[in-house]
């Protein structure tokens, strides 16, 4: 589809769009909105000195959650316009100017904490019974307790606040230099003659059914990124030192410690991931094998990961037969999940049509008091109806949260954002997998291979990684270019085994990778998938249990920490059992594939 026949933002159908007007009706109430966030700060600043007083820190709190819940909503409605159409600048100005107000109302807030943690302990602790409505604050205060010995002094928190544009600085200068600045050579296409090479573009050639064009994709994008090497290394080495500045101010040992005790997720988790997924490599060996068997190979090149062993199935998926297969593989979430799901989707939640200068990608905002939304593109793809699943996973967590949960319980954390998306995945993944036969079903086994060894395996590579460089750093050692491909490489020999051949290229692909730049992020990738995949295990072979305990922690939100709300939901991610579900459906899948190959 060429830039021609994909419609304007105006054209497109408004059944197709989400509507940003269940949150301001014009902008002008936006920026009414907008505008009235600094005097809701400075309304919070008039509380400090107070915060003892039990009815002035019932306002100061009660301020706060309406100041958050205003700011939130006036960014998103920003971000979500400029992503309808990027090329739009009056969207994009809008979208920056919320931007200070960020750090203006961390700055603002940044005495509430440090204040309460002044006060004797017994009378911090006494504070949720001490007026009716301080009540719904027990988990916010019990947290603050705990992570009392990383809590600065009024003035130190304000001044952390003010320096987290710095902090991102190598963040921000990475986006920019990859998304902006970066120009890849021409690449081989299909037809043999050269085409132009982008990031987005490159998935494409990778799953090319020619070789050469895999291979030329592969070799050029990746030299671009080396031939910037040593930037890079000073850039991810900056955002690392960044971190370990921000660790040793709150006093953590280590910067893995402060980015996982954030959601107060034990070490032991991170470590147990990392031992479970070096115990199944051997399957991702032979997975690497049975590739080469049925790609009729000498050898698997890593730029051969990504191409289908099996055809894709030729069928497609309108919107309105995608919403039925939906209804049928989402089946096991019982009749309130399914109608609160497609009464979403009828009320203007998601924005799927393709348009000039729309945002690529897919994600799901949740807006609290009003609902989620969901940007993506639609195209009659299992991918966009797997995509839609995914989102709308997101949005129900959202939904079924905000509805139960005040809003200072209502936001949950990263380690449990991935759960409900990857579910709904599984759950529709399985439900293909159930009614195909033949090639179909191959291509759907092979699926499911490929996801779990992009989001288990590959993800908990890369936590390696981080977990390797950020101890150099530690040490004392200096991230060069050298240090950061000798380890990357060293981790992929490690992982895709001795039959893979590690192309020189390869050593610059941990340039490429953004999630870098937020320490010790991707691993949940990784345990999210794990967690879905043994919910929705759970919910196909428990029923009515499963489906109860499921939806209570939906709507849980944020009210107590994440290792407790999935065990609740009978999920331990403190025990191996979620990886040794996922790896025994991989060597399930795997086996079938292979006495399919045999045949």
């Amino acid at each position: 589809m060429n830039n021609q026949t994909i419609p304007a933002r105006k054209d497109c159908p408004a059944d197709e769009k989400w509507q940003l007007s269940d949150i301001y009706a014009t902008k002008e109430d936006w920026a009414q909105a907008r505008d009235s966030i600094r005097g809701q700060l400075d309304a919070i600043r008039a509380f400090a000195g107070r915060l003892h007083e039990p009815q002035a820190l019932l306002d100061c709190l009660t301020k706060e959650d309406e100041m958050e819940i205003a700011l939130s909503a006036v960014f998103a409605w920003a971000r979500m316009m400029a992503d309808t159409d990027t090329a739009n600048q009056e969207y994009q100005a809008d979208a920056a100017s919320v931007m200070p107000l960020l750090d203006e109302a961390a700055a603002a807030t940044a005495f509430i904490e440090p204040e309460l943690l002044a006060l004797p302990e017994d009378v911090l602790k006494s504070l949720p019974s001490a007026l009716p409505g301080l009540q719904k604050y027990a988990f916010r205060l019990q947290e603050l307790l705990r992570m009392k010995a990383h809590i600065l002094s009024p003035e130190q928190e304000a001044f952390l606040a003010r320096t987290g544009e710095l902090r991102s600085t190598a963040r921000n200068t990475y986006t920019v230099m990859v998304n902006a600045d970066l120009k890849f050579p021409d690449t081989l296409g299909e037809d043999g003659s050269l085409t132009p090479l982008s990031e987005s573009r490159y998935t494409s050639f990778l799953r090319s059914k020619d070789r050469a064009v895999r291979r030329d994709a592969f070799e050029k994008l990746f030299r671009t990124y080396r031939s910037f090497r040593n930037t890079f290394a000073s850039l991810y080495s900056s955002s690392v030192k960044a971190s370990q500045f921000l660790s040793e101010m709150r006093h953590y040992e280590t910067m893995r410690e402060a980015a996982l005790d954030a959601s107060n997720i034990p070490l032991s988790v991170y470590d147990s991931a990392i031992r479970a997924t070096h115990d199944f490599l051997p399957e991702l060996h032979r997975y690497m094998k049975i590739k080469q068997q049925l790609l009729k190979l000498d050898k698997v090149h890593m730029y051969d990961l990504y191409v289908p062993v099996v055809e894709r199935p030729a069928a497609a998926y309108p919107y309105e037969q995608a919403k039925g297969i939906l209804k049928e593989a989402l089946a096991p979430l019982g009749e309130t999940y399914e109608h609160d799901l497609f009464a979403g989707l009828e009320a203007g939640w998601v924005d799927r049509c393709e348009n000039q200068g729309k945002r690529s990608g897919a994600y799901s905002w949740g807006v609290y008091g009003v609902h989620p939304f969901v940007l993506m593109s639609w195209n009659d793809t299992y991918e966009a109806m797997s995509t839609l699943a995914h989102e709308m996973g997101h949005s129900m967590h959202s939904w079924y949260s905000s509805k139960k949960q005040d809003f200072v319980n209502s936001e949950y954390t990263i380690f449990c954002a991935e759960v409900a998306s990857t579910t709904n995945e599984n759950l529709l993944l399985e439900y293909m997998l159930q009614h195909a036969e033949g090639r179909e079903r191959l291509y759907f086994l092979n699926l499911y291979l490929e996801q779990i060894r992009t989001t288990v395996f590959r993800q908990m590579l890369f936590a390696e990684f981080e977990l390797l460089t950020h101890a150099a750093v530690e040490k004392g050692e200096i991230l060069t270019a050298d240090k950061l491909e000798g380890i990357w490489m060293d981790l992929n020999r490690t992982y895709y085994g001795e039959d893979v051949v590690l192309d020189p290229e390869l050593a610059a692909e941990w340039s490429r990778i953004p999630h870098f730049y937020r320490p010790f992020y991707v691993y949940q990738y990784a345990t999210g998938y794990a967690a879905a995949m043994t919910l929705s295990h759970h919910l196909r072979a428990k029923g009515e249990p499963a489906r109860k305990a499921y939806l209570d922690y939906l709507a849980s939100g944020g009210s107590d920490y994440s290792i407790e709300l999935l065990r609740r939901a009978g999920v331990d991610m403190t025990s191996t059992e979620p990886f040794a579900i996922t790896f025994e459906k991989f060597r399930q899948c795997l086996d079938e594939l292979e006495a399919a190959c045999a045949e």
